[in-house]
């Protein structure tokens, strides 16, 4: 990244990284979308209801993943902006390896979760069949999924917001080919779904590998050590995304409830389709988030403080506007 032309052109340079993360996002809910509509076609409402019911668990991966990550490439950001660039690569590897160790810690605790959480929902029959079925292989899937974005970040902190966008439109092509293939010509229904998004993930976490091995100009793999400062750091820096990711988390647990209790699985089938809107909405605001990062952390680590809050206000403004449109 270069200072002068970032504090020249502040708004350009913005959407420069913010487009492709917006992009990326949204094509990150297209997958979801595209879940939703195999499921709604070729298994039926037990199948919506039962992948709404398990969406706590999802946006309690992104909440600790996003907590580690968003914490742990600010740093690297800011020492990449103080021309620490042996320093930052240890902070990538440090919070790649910590992120994997702890989705894989959060995966088995959540499989011995299935049955209370089904019994709180009075989750019963075929719904309870199809949740057990998806959510088992998505435990698998999902660590991938974190560890794909939070690699993300920190490629897009290196200056290379295209290249995440591309990973993720091949993520999103890939699924919906798989889920035709699984759902269509298989006929393997929920579980087809969840093999789509486990094959889906891994390949495109394969192509991140060999770009990092091969194209990336900063950070790579190497040997580290812990700095029990620097994770105290990271998780402080993210812990807004964590609470605001938990809030989605409780807040979806919560209607589940109610709406299981009152109407059953037709009313979580509805409202699985209603938040679908609000989740596309809420990648936009985290591509915008997403984008700027990289140039608030670099300017801040470089002493321009003055600049970093201007990108900050800026970012605010242009969030608004979307939300206004």
């Amino acid at each position: 990244m270069n200072l002068e032309e970032i504090r020249t052109n502040r708004v350009k340079m913005i959407l420069r990284f913010s487009i492709p993360s917006i992009i990326a996002m949204v094509l990150t809910s297209m997958i979801t979308i595209i879940d939703g509509f195999f499921i709604g076609n070729y298994v039926g409402k037990e199948g919506m209801a039962a992948v709404n019911l398990g969406l706590p668990v999802i946006y309690l991966y992104l909440a600790i993943g996003l907590m580690l990550s968003v914490g742990g490439v600010a740093i690297a950001g800011m020492l990449l902006g103080a021309g620490e660039h042996e320093h930052s690569n240890h902070v990538f590897n440090q919070t790649i390896v910590l992120i994997a160790v702890v989705m894989a810690i959060v995966s088995l605790l959540i499989f011995f979760c299935f049955e209370p959480m089904l019994a709180i929902l009075h989750a019963e029959g075929q719904v309870a069949v199809y949740f057990r079925m998806y959510y088992r292989i998505l435990l698998f899937e999902l660590p991938f999924m974190v560890l794909n974005s939070s690699f993300g970040m920190f490629i897009r902190a290196e200056g290379n917001p295209q290249f995440v966008m591309m990973n993720n439109i091949l993520n999103v092509l890939l699924n919906l080919i798989l889920d035709a293939f699984f759902t269509v010509k298989m006929h393997w229904g929920v579980t087809g779904i969840a093999v789509a998004s486990l094959l889906s993930a891994v390949i495109t976490f394969a192509w991140i590998i060999l770009y990092l091995l091969h194209q990336s100009k900063v950070f790579h793999f190497q040997r580290f050590q812990f700095q029990w400062k620097e994770i105290r750091d990271s998780i402080w820096n993210g812990s807004s995304e964590f609470i605001g990711e938990m809030s989605m988390s409780i807040s979806m647990f919560a209607y589940n409830y109610v709406i299981m209790r009152s109407v059953g699985s037709d009313g979580v089938s509805a409202f699985t389709i209603v938040g679908y809107v609000s989740y596309l909405f809420s990648m936009i605001v985290i591509g915008f988030g997403q984008g700027a990062s990289p140039l608030i952390s670099y300017t801040y680590g470089a002493k321009e403080k003055r600049l970093s809050r201007r990108i900050g206000w800026n970012t605010a403004i242009l969030v608004l506007a979307a939300g206004i449109f």
